[in-house]
């Protein structure tokens, strides 16, 4: 079985080709960061059925470059145990992400899955409108584009902010494995979910299902992020061509905002 961890087919698994936006977050791209901050750990188990197949980090930092301050943000995966014999998988993500604006100045890429190996950095003007990628070199692409990494971070400090409606989409241009990619998922609805720190209010999204869509119906990916300001994931369920793939937070440290409490929106 092919093993794809991390966070293309685990926490933004949805993409398709549509250009429109739900939210105008454009105009106000210099808001203060209330979702997060350096210091922030994130730890994940993923199971394949009733096996721990693997795990999932996520980390943030603060990196001076050139004038400035970046937020250095890094995820990796890795396989574990029983599955790891089968299949070896060891992929790192990184984005260097501005303060101010949540978008990012530089992208990397470093997968290693089994014999297969892939490296690339991205270096985004956004003044420009232009993304450098070592592997293609120049693209033209629109404003505010984002990497894969910094799209997460970007949703929590700007798109879960809002007050959303049921079925409401939400897209993200990114530009990702040399192309265009726009994200796409749906909110369905907030609910309380379990966990042993207690009980928690989320926000529940799920795929949009169009002819772009990787998946058949909405239930084949769903993922909880916590309704309390930090808007982290949760818990992710996704079903695939031979099983189910269970992630679930099991770690977290540095959080900016108190875990579970309800997020107050004006």
């Amino acid at each position: 079985m092919k093993i794809r961890l991390f966070i293309i087919s685990i926490f933004f698994a949805f993409t398709a080709n549509s250009q429109s936006n739900n939210f105008d977050y454009k105009d106000s791209l210099a808001v203060f960061n209330n979702a997060y901050e350096p210091g922030e750990f994130l730890k994940y188990n993923i199971k394949y059925g009733l096996i721990n197949g693997g795990i999932a980090e996520m980390s943030i930092g603060l990196e001076h470059i050139g004038w400035d301050w970046y937020y250095h943000v890094k995820a990796i995966a890795r396989t574990t145990g029983v599955v790891q014999k089968i299949t070896r998988v060891s992929d790192r993500y990184e984005s260097y992400i501005d303060l101010t604006t949540g978008l990012p100045l530089q992208a990397i890429r470093d997968i290693n899955e089994n014999n297969y190996r892939r490296y690339n950095e991205v270096i985004f003007a956004q003044d420009k409108n232009i993304a450098i990628s070592l592997k293609s070199g120049e693209h033209k692409i629109p404003e505010n584009t984002l990497d894969i990494l910094s799209a997460f971070y970007f949703a929590r400090r700007y798109i879960f902010t809002h007050k959303l409606k049921k079925n409401d989409v939400i897209n993200l241009t990114t530009f990702f494995d040399e192309k265009l990619i726009v994200i796409k998922i749906k909110y369905k609805k907030t609910e309380t979910v379990k966990t042993k720190a207690g009980k928690t209010k989320c926000l529940k999204f799920v795929p949009v299902i169009d002819k772009n869509s990787p998946f058949k119906k909405e239930s084949d990916m769903q993922v909880w992020f916590t309704d309390d300001g930090n808007f982290i994931p949760l818990k992710i369920r996704l079903s695939i061509g031979l099983g189910k793939v269970k992630c679930d937070l099991i770690e977290f440290n540095n959080l900016k905002n108190p875990f579970g409490k309800p997020f107050i929106r004006q």
